[in-house]
């Protein structure tokens, strides 16, 4: 985990985005990523895994920073951290990135572009109202600016372990959002999914939009857009897909939140 990086903190009111400076600091988001994420994913990692467990510690290299979320609490003066997410940069195969474990990015890395992964993000749950990720975000944006990044990729869980609860979803992001040939991710063989997709005609785009995760659809306000396949994460108990974004084409911030942007 590199601490030597800066960003320029960015400020609302009482709260303030900025990377995480020192080690107390990583521990304070390791334990709200243990408490309000692998926690609420899987409650039995309770008897088997702590925050001490460097599986989802994930403070990996020098090209991983942690972009933090502050609340300045009224009642007490105290800083609070509230959220987070881990960016991990990388630009050639044997670079460490969390999505190399999962997929198969060969076609990205024949462009040796910069990538910033951001990894899954944690907000505490009285944080939860949209404005700590919008903010969080602008951070994100701030950081690829200042370190001439191109593309963010990023995977997006769906809830359980049957792909086929979204099959409609799936169909959906398949004929609006998907990836350009040239630099398209696929899973890794031994854990894809490939939906058979239904026609385009028969999809309900209030089903959709209620079955993609908020987060997808966040990504998919400001220009992103979605890989081949799904990815079946046991571990976690969820199904995956890829995302990115190419900021030198589509990528709009201030659409972040606008849902009637979506197709």
């Amino acid at each position: 985990m590199a601490f030597d990086e800066y960003l320029t903190p960015l400020t609302l009111d009482n709260y303030t985005v900025r990377l995480c400076k020192n080690e107390e600091e990583l521990r304070q988001y390791q334990d709200l990523r243990y408490k309000h994420l692998i926690l609420e994913f899987d409650p039995e990692k309770a008897k088997t895994a702590g925050p001490d467990d460097t599986d989802y510690n994930l403070g990996y290299d020098k090209n991983t920073v942690q972009l933090c979320a502050f609340y300045r609490n009224p009642a007490t003066g105290q800083e609070e951290l509230i959220g987070g997410y881990i960016l991990m940069r990388f630009k050639k195969e044997d670079d460490f990135c969390k999505a190399t474990l999962k997929y198969d990015l060969s076609k990205l890395f024949k462009y040796k572009f910069e990538i910033c992964e951001v990894t899954r993000g944690v907000v505490r749950p009285d944080h939860r109202s949209g404005l700590t990720t919008k903010l969080l975000w602008d951070g994100i944006d701030a950081y690829l600016v200042e370190n001439n990044l191109r593309y963010i990729i990023a995977t997006m869980s769906f809830m359980g372990l049957d792909p086929l609860k979204y099959t409609e979803a799936a169909s959906y992001l398949h004929y609006n959002y998907r990836m350009p040939e040239d630099i398209m991710v696929r899973p890794i063989e031994s854990k894809a999914f490939y939906h058979e997709y239904i026609d385009k005609k028969d999809i309900c785009r209030k089903t959709v939009i209620s079955q993609l995760p908020p987060l997808l659809k966040g990504l998919i306000m400001i220009g992103a857009k979605t890989g081949d396949g799904f990815y079946i994460d046991r571990e976690l108990g969820v199904v995956e897909t890829f995302a990115i974004i190419d900021t030198q084409r589509d990528f709009n911030l201030k659409n972040f939140g606008k849902r009637e942007l979506i197709k």
